[in-house]
């Protein structure tokens, strides 16, 4: 008797713990959109009087699900490239200004995007990538109307942007290549690492619950987002970036996800970085990459 409800008691505390963990899963603590301006223009990423000046639009849509998402656009002048930036988790389109005046330098349109439950736009719940990957169909889907069609098209993305960019890319044959900084491989492999890194020891069924509660209330589950799965079919040109010392993603999963993809592919470990952190380590090393990857991807007589 005594052991079945040490039994049960475990029981419960695990749904307990899986029910927690599911609602903070998909709504964790967000920066505002303010504070993430106001951070970049304090790490020198942002200025705020080049940026006031800088000619821009602010674009809005309404997923297919109703949520409606928002971006900023920096065009260029009768060019027929775009760039749409996707960001991390709790932060804002303001992660991705410090590209803008490389990719506009390129001569790309550049489309900052606020993803679902970040910044401007609104939405339920973060699904790191699994609708993620849909918006940033319908902003492709924008450009075209924009800038007409057969535009050369390519996504960047950080972290959470990152896996939304590479499921995209594999659904998507407008997107003629794609960057993605700090990606994880497999939502649930990344859920097995950190948690064995946050309590050092095994909880039983802990994932497989809160996957399935997630699914129950929201649509979709942990095996549902898996950036590494099927790569190998996609023939689009992958550019990986990672730190060698990032902690919330480990170096391992941007090594499956190269491994995995064939044709067109580059890796790019950035010795002592952390999560999303090689662009501030050295700036002008991760620049310099990034052209060097575009140069070889770029169809000749590129306007």
């Amino acid at each position: 008797m005594g052991i079945m409800l040490i039994m049960l008691g475990l029981g419960l505390s695990i749904f307990a713990a899986s029910l927690i963990i599911s609602y903070l899963f998909v709504l964790p603590n967000r920066s505002s959109y303010e504070e993430t301006f106001f951070s970049g223009v304090k790490n020198g990423e942002i200025i705020d009087d080049v940026f006031e000046s800088r000619q821009k639009e602010e674009l809005y849509l309404t997923s297919k699900d109703g949520c409606q998402l928002h971006a900023m656009l920096f065009p260029v002048s009768k060019s027929r490239k775009a760039i749409m930036i996707a960001h991390g988790i709790k932060w804002s389109l303001f992660g991705g200004y410090k590209y803008v005046e490389l990719f506009q330098s390129l001569g790309y349109h550049v489309l900052l995007c606020d993803s679902r439950c970040h910044g401007l736009s609104g939405g339920s719940h973060v699904s790191y990538g699994f609708y993620e990957k849909n918006d940033l169909a319908m902003w492709t889907d924008k450009l075209e109307q924009k800038f007409g069609k057969n535009l050369w098209i390519g996504v960047l993305g950080e972290s959470l942007g990152a896996a939304a960019a590479i499921e995209l890319m594999k659904q998507d044959k407008r997107i003629r290549f794609c960057i993605a900084d700090s990606c994880f491989s497999d939502l649930t492999e990344l859920c097995r690492f950190q948690l064995k890194a946050a309590v050092k020891w095994a909880v039983p069924l802990l994932i497989p619950l809160t996957s399935r509660l997630i699914k129950r209330r929201y649509g979709w589950s942990f095996s549902d987002v898996s950036p590494v799965s099927n790569l190998e079919e996609t023939d689009t040109p992958l550019f990986i970036i990672h730190g060698t010392h990032d902690q919330l993603v480990p170096l391992q999963m941007a090594k499956n996800l190269y491994e995995r993809k064939k044709g067109v592919k580059k890796l790019y470990c950035i010795e002592g970085a952390g999560h999303v952190g090689g662009f501030r380590q050295n700036p002008e090393a991760y620049f310099h990459n990034i052209k060097d990857f575009l140069r070889k991807v770029e169809p000749v007589n590129s306007i």
